[in-house]
C-alpha cells in the first residue's frame, strides 16, 4: 500500500488533505478528465502542469488499484473467521478472477484484428496502401490490442505516434513514423474548458532511479517541451525546469487519448462488488469443507486416553467402552451450510455479473423450439457484447482517426504521400467475426441483389457480411473485369482454333479432289 503520497484539494476554500488509502476506500467510479483553463507558453507551462497533477495522480492510484484488481489482488473484505479447537481459525480467501476473464472476452471480441484502414471515397488508393504497410511493418495492431486492453481495464489509455529517431540525422527510413502505446499511469492530456474541450497539451514521462529525478516530455499542436523535476514519480513547478524547448513541426499533437466510454470506466469496475462477492461465496464454500474435514469429535459418557486417542486417529477406528449400563456414543460437530441454497446464489450473482458488464453466458440454454441464428444470439448475450463492442469502438476511432491525422502530416512533410491525400480520404474498421451463420446472410444478400434496386454496398451492408465493405466492393469489379477478361481471352482462342480446324478440312477435301481428278 502505498503511503507517502497524499492528494490535496480546495473545497469551499478549505484545503483537505486525501491519503491514498482514503481514494481507495472511498472509490469513485470512472476516471476524470483534465481540464486547466490558460494559454500554454514557456512561462505559463509548469503552473498549467501543477494544477493537472492532482487530478491526474487521483486518476493514477484509481488505475493502479484496477490493474491490481485485473492481476488477481482483489479486497474480498473478510469479517473474522470460522475457528476451531485446535488453535487457529479456518479463512480460506479464494480468488476466481472474473475481471481477467471479462477483459479477455471483451477485448478479443472487439480488437481481435486491431483496427483496419479502409478506402472511404475510394481515391489515392497508392497512398492508403503505403500508410496501411508502414502501419502494418510497425505493429499496429499489437498497438492497438495493448491500448484495447489498458482501456478495458481502467476506462483510459493513450495513442501516440512519433517520427523515427533516424529523421533526425540525414538517413530516411523505409517507415519513418512509430506508432506506439503509452502506460496512462505515465502520460496524461490536459483539456481546455472550452466548448468541446479540446486537448490543449500531453504530457508523458519517465523516472530516472539513478539520477533520482523525472523527465517530462510535453507537447502541444506547435511546440515541444522537455522538462526535469528532482524525485521520483513527482512534479513541482518550484522544482521544475524546462531543459528542452522547440517548435513541434509536425503541427499535431502527438499523444492522444483513448476512452473506453463516456465516463471512461473499465469494463468489469461496476460489476466489482458482484466479483467480491462471488469470492467470499466460493471462499466461505471451501472453508466450510475444511471446518467438516477438522470437526470436532465429541465422545458422550466414555473417556480415552492420549494414546488411544493418537490409535484411532492412525488406525481410523475408535473402540469405546463406558460403564455398564450408560448409552456410549461418539460424533462430530459441525455446522454445514446449504449447498442448494448456496449453488442458488452462486448462479444468480454470475448471471447479474454477466449482464452488467455485457459478456455471454458459456451454458447452453435451450430455448425450447430449436433456437437457431439471432435468436442463439439473443438468448445467451451475444448481441450485448456486440453493443458493448460498438461503444467501445465508436470511441477508439476517435482517437485512431487523430492517430493517423499525424502519420498523415509527417508522411506529406517526408513527401512519402500525395499533398491531395488527406484523413477523409480513409475509413477505420474494427472488424470482428462475421462468418457465423454466414450462410442466412449469402441468401439475403442473393435476395437483396435480385431486385435489381439495391446497389451492392448497400446489400453487403444490410446482410452484415463484412466491415470493408468498399474494399469487398471494389476487389468484386476487378474480378469480374479479370473474369471477363479471361473469357473474352478464351472464347477468342477457341474461335481461332475452330477456325483453324475448319482451314485444315478445306485444304483436304480440295487434296483429295485434286486425287480423283488425277486417277
Amino acid at each position: 500500500m502505498i503511503k507517502s503520497h497524499w492528494l490535496f484539494f480546495v473545497v469551499k476554500g478549505v484545503k483537505k488533505e486525501l491519503s491514498v488509502e482514503e481514494i481507495i476506500n472511498n472509490p469513485k467510479r470512472g476516471r476524470k478528465l483534465i481540464i486547466v483553463d490558460g494559454e500554454v507558453t514557456p512561462n505559463t507551462i509548469k503552473d498549467i502542469i501543477q494544477k493537472g497533477w492532482t487530478t491526474f495522480w487521483k486518476n493514477r492510484v484509481e488505475i493502479n488499484q484496477l490493474i491490481d484488481y485485473y492481476c488477481g489482488k482483489q479486497n474480498q473484505n473478510y469479517k473474522g473467521s470460522t475457528a476451531d479447537f485446535y488453535g487457529k481459525g479456518i479463512e480460506n480467501q479464494t480468488t476466481i478472477n472474473y475481471a481477467n476473464s471479462t477483459v479477455r472476452t471483451i477485448v478479443g471480441y472487439t480488437y481481435s484484428q486491431g483496427a483496419q484502414i479502409t478506402q472511404r471515397k475510394g481515391k489515392h488508393l497508392e497512398d492508403i496502401e503505403k500508410l496501411i504497410d508502414i502501419m502494418g511493418y510497425e505493429n499496429s495492431e499489437t498497438v492497438d490490442h495493448e491500448a484495447g486492453t489498458m482501456a478495458s481495464i481502467c476506462g483510459m489509455s493513450y495513442l501516440g505516434l512519433f517520427p523515427t529517431a533516424e529523421l533526425y540525422s540525414d538517413y530516411m527510413p523505409d517507415y519513418p513514423i512509430v506508432p506506439m502505446f503509452l502506460d496512462p499511469r505515465t502520460t496524461f492530456t490536459i483539456c481546455s474548458p472550452e466548448l468541446g474541450n479540446p486537448t490543449k497539451l500531453s504530457v508523458s514521462y519517465y523516472v530516472s532511479e539513478e539520477q533520482k529525478k523525472t523527465v517530462f516530455y510535453a507537447y502541444t499542436d506547435t511546440e515541444r517541451y522537455v522538462l526535469e523535476c528532482n524525485g521520483t514519480n513527482t512534479f513541482s513547478k518550484n522544482n521544475a525546469r524546462i531543459v528542452d524547448y522547440d517548435i513541434n513541426p509536425i503541427g499535431l499533437n502527438p499523444i492522444v487519448l483513448v476512452k473506453n466510454n463516456q465516463f471512461m470506466l473499465g469494463d468489469f469496475e461496476l460489476a466489482m462488488d458482484i466479483s467480491d462477492a462471488l469470492n467470499l461465496l466460493a471462499s466461505d464454500s471451501i472453508s466450510d469443507v475444511e471446518n467438516v474435514i477438522k470437526s470436532l469429535l465429541v465422545i458422550i459418557n466414555a473417556e480415552i486416553t492420549g494414546e488411544e486417542a493418537e490409535k484411532a486417529r492412525k488406525n481410523r477406528i475408535l473402540q469405546l467402552i463406558g460403564q455398564t449400563g450408560v448409552d456410549v456414543d461418539a460424533k462430530f460437530i459441525y455446522q454445514q451450510l446449504d449447498a442448494l441454497g448456496i449453488q442458488n446464489l452462486r448462479e444468480y450473482l454470475e448471471e447479474a455479473y454477466k449482464t452488467v458488464v455485457g459478456i455471454p453466458d458459456r451454458k447452453t440454454r435451450s430455448g425450447g423450439g430449436g433456437d437457431t441464428g439471432d435468436a442463439v444470439k439473443l438468448r445467451d448475450g451475444w448481441a450485448d457484447i456486440e453493443i458493448v463492442a460498438r461503444i467501445k469502438e465508436q470511441y477508439f476511432k476517435i482517437a485512431k482517426k487523430k492517430q493517423l491525422g499525424v502519420a498523415i502530416k509527417v508522411l506529406k512533410l517526408l513527401n512519402q504521400v500525395s499533398e491531395e491525400f488527406k484523413l477523409e480520404d480513409i475509413d477505420i474498421k474494427l472488424p470482428r467475426n462475421k462468418h457465423d451463420n454466414i450462410q442466412s446472410k449469402a441468401q439475403s444478400f442473393s435476395t437483396l441483389m435480385s431486385t435489381g434496386e439495391i446497389a451492392p454496398e448497400d446489400a453487403l451492408s444490410m446482410a452484415d457480411m463484412t466491415n470493408d465493405i468498399t474494399g469487398v466492393v471494389d476487389r468484386g469489379k476487378k474480378y469480374k473485369e479479370e473474369k471477363q477478361k479471361q473469357e473474352k481471352k478464351t472464347e477468342t482462342n477457341n474461335n481461332d482454333v475452330n477456325a483453324s480446324k475448319g482451314d485444315n478440312k478445306v485444304t483436304n477435301s480440295e487434296d483429295d479432289t485434286n486425287v480423283a481428278q488425277e486417277v
